[in-house]
Formats: C-alpha cells, structure tokens, sequence
C-alpha cells in the first residue's frame, strides 16, 4: 500500500519567511517524498527577491504567481492554492511563517486517527517561534469565542496548558484557526475554501461551514506545529499595500452577516456564489449556535453581551486587549495621517486654536504639571508641553511610549508611562489632559476612566466633549462625538469651555473641577 501524501496549503504575501517554512517542512518530515506544497505566492517582482533565496524540492511544490498588485486576499489566495490540490489524501493548510516539529508527517496522521469521530480535523492556534527557529514554550491551545466586532464579526482566541496538562485526546471543539488545519484532503472538495471573503471573519465561517458539512473540529492534545506572531516589520500587509482593502472587507463583512443569518443581504457582489460556498446541509446552523454557545443573530456569547463578557474579563486581560488595539491602531498608522500615527486630529494645522487656548489656560489656573492621558505620540502637545514644570504622558501603546522615551530623552521635565487609564490612577497633578481618547471608549469604560480620574486627587479635568444631548453604542478603537454631559455620564456643566473652532463641529475642551464628578457612576 502506498504511502498516503499530505497537500499543504500555503498562502504568502511577500513573506520572506515562506522559503524558511518550506525549507522546515521538508526537513523535518519523517517521509518527504510524500509530502506536496500548493502555494500562491504573491509579491512585487522588484522589490521581493529575498523571499526566494533559498528553493526546497520544487519538484514538489506547486506555485501560482500573483503580481501583488492584483491580490485580492488571504481568503482568495487560500483558494487559489487550494486549486493546486492533485487528490492527495490529507490536507494541512497553514500560513507562511511557520515551523513544524519533527516527523510532522507521521505525528498529524496518528493525531487525526486518535479523533474520537471519523470526520476529524484538527484545528487551533499553534505556540510561537521567533525566526530564524527559537521555538516559544510548549503550549496545546483550546480556542473559544472572545467577542463581536463592530461589523458583526466574531473574534476568536485561545487558552493555553503546558503538554503535560494536555487531554489524552484531542477534544472536540467548535472553532478552527485558518493557519493551521489538518484533516482528510476532501475538505478541498467538500468545503472549498470562499474566495469571497477578505481576512477577517475567515476563521467563524469555515468553522460553521465545516461543522454543517458534518466535520468534527479537535483541539490538538499536543504540539505540532509553531507559529511566527512578531510583527514582521520587514515588508507591508496586504491591507498596507491595497487602498481598496477597507471595500473589500466591507464587501465580506455583509457576506458572513448573510451566511451566519445575522442580516439578510441582497447585494450581489456580497453573496456571489454563497450556494457554493455557503452552510453544509448535515447540520444546522441552529445546531452550530447551540453546541458554539454563539448567538450570531442576537450577537450573544453564552448568553451575554459584549459589555457582560467585557466586565468579566480580568484586569491583565482587558490592559492586553486595549494595548492590542490601540497597538495595531498606531502600528499601522489607520487614521491615516502623513504627519502624525496619532490622527489627523492631532496635527499641528488642526491643533493650532486649541494650543494656543490650552496655553493660556494653563498660566490663568496656574496649571504647571500635567498628566495628559492618552498622549499619543506627542506631536501637537510637545508644542506647549516644555513650559511645563512637569508633563506625565500616559499612553496604552508601549512602543509609543518607547519611542518617546527616546525622542524626548533631553527634556528633563517629560516623562513618559505605558497605562491604561481605565485600569491606572494617575498621580495627583494639577490637571489630567484627556483629549480625544475617550471618544474610542465604550460607555462603560469611560466611567472606569472617569472615576480613575476623579481618585487621583488631581485638580482639573480637560477633556474632549461635544454639544450634542446624547451617546451613541461604541468598540473600543471606534469612535463618536462624546458629550460628556449627557447620560450614561451625565457630568455637571464644565466650569470652561474651550472651543477647537472646528469646521460644523461643535468639538471643545471642557474643564472641570475633578472634585465636582460623581465618586462613582452607575
């Protein structure tokens, strides 16, 4: 009897690592010759000529070339390797940056055969390496529902034990992690992978298209496979790379909505070819939400909603979760500015009125140290901010706050702190600056703040508010026009407002006495 072959799914945009994944894999196989690679590579012939240093058999590995140009995705790239499938018998579709342990081959197989189902696959979040091949720790990851996002899609993550605390067997579960799955290669021809979505929300929709089709996902009892998780600064995202990225993931966005059976859409552009690669018909998608605990039409989990889930979330993991954000936020610069990774808010042509009335503020309070509360990278403030006795910059961002460390190591009056002010008190200053950061909270982590701000024996509080009577619902690293205000915070009138004389807004700093806001907010 032959040997059985494995097709590995490969999908890389300008990854310089790819080679080195190739390379891995090969090596370490108990039996190469059985092993096949469908990739589609993506790159910009003139600038990516590192990528291809190094070739491992490439009579085994199959390529399609893609200008990245006219790369439509991971999603869509995932499919078009997936074309290059020849009937091999089992499939392992993984990312471009990964290494695999010794004798993969023979470990996945007998892994899958311990599956207690005979539609297995095994799926999860694999440890880490640090390249060139500095292997993290030795972690079996379980994944599980963290979250909706603002356009419906659900966030997943994962909980880690050390092998030792590993199950006998792998343990079904109801998610899988794009960037490493392995089962029977007629998931290919079963569950073809959908062209149509962008990146996120990949993850819930082959998960509930895998599910209903009757495949049974496990969390694997043991470690396979290592992922690279560093930021890999060398080259651009896809999403760095493409302007029309945010229409493309608008586009799939409504398609999961449609396919998870959140909304019905009838834009034909967003749920072309859904029959095709649409829900399995050997369960429900009732059936999913049941054995998932996901409620996508009422965006439950568990039966709780976002800020539920959010209350119960330990301290290290929500300053985790807002440094990610806000993390990626400033890393890739998404407000877009060319002056500033703060926003264009942040400018010095839009700051220019409101420095000016800051200053003047500062000498009628007699305000002479400040701890600005979400300081960003310092370009309009430090315009004002050397008069000062002492300037506090408190930023969520540690490598924000790393880079001003460096940028201002002369001025022996600025010091600069990694804090999240929902979770820190501040110390006592004579006022706390928090301009345009609130306006990216959720309600209820703007009450954290605010009752922070008020316990840190401060004097003044400057802050972003808006004349506007209300509140609107928002994720953390979204935005609205805060009016401080107005319920669900309902402070008492500011004792200034200062205006930022902004084009149809009516955006000002307002200032209050910390000692007349509430202790608490219900």
């Amino acid at each position: 009897m032959s040997t059985p072959r494995i097709f590995v799914n490969i999908a890389a945009y300008r990854d310089t690592e790819c080679q080195w994944t190739v390379k891995d894999l090969f090596e370490k196989a108990s039996d190469p010759d059985r092993v096949f690679l469908g990739i589609c590579w993506q790159f910009v012939a003139e600038e990516d000529a590192d990528c291809f240093l190094f070739r491992t058999r490439p009579d085994q590995c199959r390529v399609i070339e893609v200008p990245a140009g006219e790369s439509l995705g991971a999603c869509w790239a995932r499919h078009r390797a997936e074309s290059l499938w020849q009937g091999e018998e089992y499939l392992l579709q993984i990312d471009s940056h990964m290494r695999v342990v010794q004798d993969w081959d023979e470990k996945m197989i007998a892994m899958l055969a311990a599956c207690p189902s005979e539609r297995a696959v095994l799926s999860s979040y694999p440890p880490s390496y640090t390249p060139p091949n500095t292997l993290g720790a030795d972690i079996v990851s379980t994944m599980y529902a963290r979250e909706f996002n603002e356009d419906g899609v659900l966030r997943l993550h994962s909980r880690g034990v050390s092998v030792k605390e590993a199950p006998a067997t792998p343990q079904p579960n109801p998610f899988c992690a794009a960037g490493f799955l392995f089962g029977p290669g007629e998931i290919i021809r079963d569950v073809p992978y959908d062209p149509y979505l962008y990146f996120q929300g990949e993850e819930i929709s082959l998960a509930a298209r895998l599910w209903t089709h009757g495949w049974d996902i496990h969390a694997p009892n043991g470690v396979l496979i290592y992922h690279d998780y560093t930021k890999r600064a060398d080259r651009p995202r896809h999403w760095q790379d493409h302007k029309r990225w945010t229409k493309l993931n608008i586009r799939a966005s409504k398609r999961l909505r449609h396919l998870l059976g959140m909304e019905t859409c009838d834009d034909p552009e967003a749920i072309a070819e859904i029959d095709r690669y649409g829900l399995g018909t050997r369960r429900t998608l009732a059936e999913y939400m049941a054995f998932s605990g996901v409620d996508f039409p009422r965006r439950l989990i568990n039966g709780k909603s976002a800020e539920d889930l959010e209350r119960e979330l330990k301290p290290e993991e929500r300053r985790q979760r807002t440094a990610d954000v806000f993390g990626k936020i400033y890393l890739n610069n998404t407000w877009g500015s060319q002056e500033t990774r703060s926003g264009p808010g942040s400018s010095l042509t839009g700051t220019q009125t409101i420095r000016s009335r800051l200053s003047e503020l500062f000498d009628f309070l007699d305000i002479r140290v400040v701890g600005d509360a979400g300081c960003g990278d310092l370009n309009w403030m430090s315009q004002i901010s050397e008069g000062l006795r002492f300037y506090f910059g408190y930023d969520v961002v540690g490598e924000m706050v790393e880079d001003l460390r460096k940028r201002y190591r002369q001025r022996g009056n600025h010091f600069f702190v990694q804090a999240d002010v929902t979770l820190d008190t501040l110390p006592a200053c004579d006022a706390i600056l928090c301009r345009d950061v609130l306006t990216h909270l959720p309600d209820h982590l703007v009450k954290d703040a605010l009752t922070l701000f008020r316990a840190s024996g401060s004097r003044y509080l400057i802050a972003t508010t808006h004349k506007r009577g209300r509140n609107d619902p928002v994720k953390l690293g979204n935005w609205q026009p805060i009016d401080l205000s107005a319920p669900p915070f309902s402070l008492p009138p500011p004792r200034t407002l200062l205006s930022e004389d902004l084009p149809n807004s009516s955006k000002a700093l307002g200032v209050w006495l910390l000692r007349d806001l509430p202790e608490t907010f219900a």
